[in-house]
């Protein structure tokens, strides 16, 4: 049969990641935005009902925009539960940021409950009917707490989105679960599309020993981190490699970490996790931020991409010293304060511009695959078509020859606001 996938967002760039799959039923892949320093990026409107919507997992450029959709209509919705309580979270933050910035979120408190209300949780390898055509089943995607593969079946067809994934374990997850069965279509994440990642356990060391560096030379480590999962793992890594100096925690990465803890079968190794977040010190208020800052220490803060949060207070402060760092540790979207800071070392703050004498490095401790992981998977899965998203366009370029290279298989961007009509087996 024949379907149709509409790129809405997340097309030749990585944020706002939306898809529209028409099978005869409309389902919605994904809702999310994209953060820059001066605004926020929404997908294309939807100018249909929907029969429903699945979220792969709970960071806001695939979750951000959900509860909008609650303004005019109740469509259903599918994720995993880890996924709901984090994409809550961040749903209510952004609504805080929005009443302090003073813009419009889009949605209301009344939208999120209306969103938990119209929400199905469903776990991994639980296969469901999701509409008369449309049966749904969730894989581990391995990237964060709850991130899932999602696999959907219509009239003898396999579409599978791969979300965000990670084909390698990490320190707190499992190695992404692609053993899917048959495949016929692929939508796939771009994100490195052109490059491998570093041995995970040489980049651990490498950031530990730079980490140890800075405050045995009697300065402050800053480390910007993700909320959600990479704030926790770079906690675990500093504990794990016992680390004698103060480590702190601080902004929502201490909410997210209790969130987590609550789905220890998600989790590799919940105790491990446990016991290296007791090790840190939590910061609850501004006093105790001035004391992290008075001893050599590293401090663990959101957010990971320098748009806010605890981290620009941090930074404003140890900028002029050269003894200090910032070490980032995930991937800075283009256009972010994070980008900004690597590639021209500057950042703004509260309308200032401010260039770091304190060293800026970024250590890779990426969940998403790097190009040989996803050959990989593609090869295992050897879908008829393949459609590329979630990556800057040189990245996406590079990947699509890749494949085509070296497996065979036509592979194609999706492109923001067009239809692509698939004719199917």
């Amino acid at each position: 049969m024949s379907f149709k996938i509409t790129g809405l967002g997340g097309c030749k760039e990585v944020g706002r990641s939306s898809f529209l799959l028409d099978v005869g039923e409309k389902i919605l892949l994904d809702r999310g935005v994209k953060l820059t320093p001066q605004k926020i990026e929404y997908p294309a409107k939807i100018k249909t009902n929907l029969d429903a919507v699945i979220i792969s997992h709970a960071h806001l450029d695939h979750s951000g925009e959900l509860p909008h959709l609650f303004v005019k209509s109740r469509p259903v919705c599918y994720m995993t539960p880890p996924t709901l309580d984090l994409a809550e979270m961040l749903w209510h933050d952004s609504l805080k940021i929005a009443g302090i910035e003073g813009f419009d979120a889009k949605f209301s408190k009344t939208e999120i409950r209306r969103t938990r209300r119209f929400t199905f949780p469903l776990g991994y390898r639980t296969k469901i009917d999701i509409t008369e055509k449309v049966s749904l089943e969730f894989f581990d995607a391995g990237h964060i707490v709850g991130s899932a593969i999602t696999k959907l079946v219509f009239d003898d067809t396999t579409l599978v989105y791969t979300g965000d994934f990670k084909v390698v374990e990490t320190r707190l997850l499992h190695k992404a679960d692609i053993k899917l069965g048959s495949v016929d279509y692929v939508i796939i994440e771009s994100t490195y599309g052109d490059s491998d990642h570093p041995d995970r356990h040489q980049v651990e060391k490498e950031f530990v020993d730079a980490c140890l560096e800075v405050v045995e030379n009697g300065g402050n480590a800053v480390v910007p981190a993700f909320a959600v999962g990479r704030s926790h793992e770079i906690i675990d890594v500093l504990v794990e490699y016992k680390v004698p100096y103060p480590i702190y925690l601080d902004g929502m990465a201490q909410k997210a970490a209790n969130i987590t803890l609550k789905y220890p079968k998600y989790l590799k190794n919940v105790k491990t996790l446990k016991k290296a977040l007791r090790k840190a010190q939590w910061i609850k208020n501004e006093r105790e931020r001035k004391k992290a800052l008075q001893e050599p220490s590293i401090i663990v803060t959101t957010a990971g991409m320098c748009e806010g949060g605890p981290v620009l207070y941090y930074i404003k402060r140890i900028y002029n010293d050269e003894k200090s760092a910032i070490f980032l540790t995930g991937y800075q979207v283009e256009g972010t304060q994070g980008r900004r800071l690597l590639d021209e070392g500057v950042i703004n703050i509260d309308g200032k511009d401010y260039r770091p004498k304190s060293t800026v490095r970024k250590f890779d401790f990426s969940a998403h695959p790097g190009q040989s992981e996803m050959l990989k998977a593609l090869k295992r899965w050897s879908p008829e078509e393949i459609f590329l998203v979630h990556g800057e366009p040189e990245k996406i370029e590079a990947f699509r020859k890749k494949i085509e290279e070296t497996l065979g298989i036509k592979a194609m961007p999706l492109e923001y606001g067009r239809t692509v009509k698939v004719d199917g087996k």
